[in-house]
């Protein structure tokens, strides 16, 4: 993560996910994560935040020698992130 001179946080992971029935899936993403001030300070005390009062966005890749999800290697995707006590949920969508 970069947190650049104009407050935006640039963030890129690479992460390999392992599925329920033992499939691993490459994950590559990269996104910006921006919002108020304030709403931000809350954000890193591990405060409760309305994910609406701030961005969060990514652009996921997936790949896999997975037959069953090989059909994540032909599609572009954008998610949605929020950030909880518990971690970081995304919403992730296939762009049609």
């Amino acid at each position: 993560m970069l947190m650049r001179r104009d407050d935006v946080l640039e963030i890129e992971v690479r992460i390999t996910l392992e599925t329920d029935d033992k499939q691993q899936i490459y994950m590559s993403w990269k996104g910006f994560r921006h919002g108020p001030k304030e709403v931000i300070d809350r954000l890193n005390r591990g405060e409760i935040v309305d994910p609406e009062t701030y961005y969060f966005r990514t652009t996921p890749n997936f790949g896999t020698r997975s037959e069953k999800y090989g059909w994540m290697n032909r599609i572009c995707s954008i998610a949605t992130g929020s950030r909880k006590a518990s971690g970081r949920t995304f919403e992730v969508f296939q762009v049609l």
